[in-house]
């Protein structure tokens, strides 16, 4: 999951920013998520540790077994190798941006949930 991808029209479209590789960077990589209106990141982990930021519209993210409403402004701790989703369940795009603890997105290995 590099770069922006997206896997039809109601898939999550993300473009990482700041990352080794891409830009100078230290123990952090950073960018952004777009999750249209009824789309969802599916549940998953990852051995590092996550903060999303949500900088426009409303859903609701899974960490673990609890559940939170997200809007505009609200800031989300992941804790490492924890499952984790992100649902857009409002009108209009659901946009946050994701910051993990690693050098490179290339180090971030995605495990998805069945």
């Amino acid at each position: 999951m590099r770069g922006e991808e997206a896997a039809g029209p109601d898939a999550v479209v993300y473009k990482t920013l700041i990352s080794g590789g891409l830009t100078r960077s230290e123990s952090l990589t950073l960018g952004v998520a777009k999750i249209p209106s009824g789309a969802a990141l599916s549940a998953h982990r990852h051995r590092q540790p996550e903060v999303y930021f949500v900088l426009a519209g409303e859903g609701s993210v899974r960490v673990g077994a609890g559940v939170r409403p997200i809007k505009a402004g609200s800031a989300v701790f992941v804790p490492g190798d924890t499952v984790h989703s992100c649902e857009n369940t409002g009108t209009s795009e659901l946009r946050l941006a994701y910051v993990l603890a690693a050098d490179s997105f290339d180090d971030v290995e995605y495990i998805f949930e069945d």
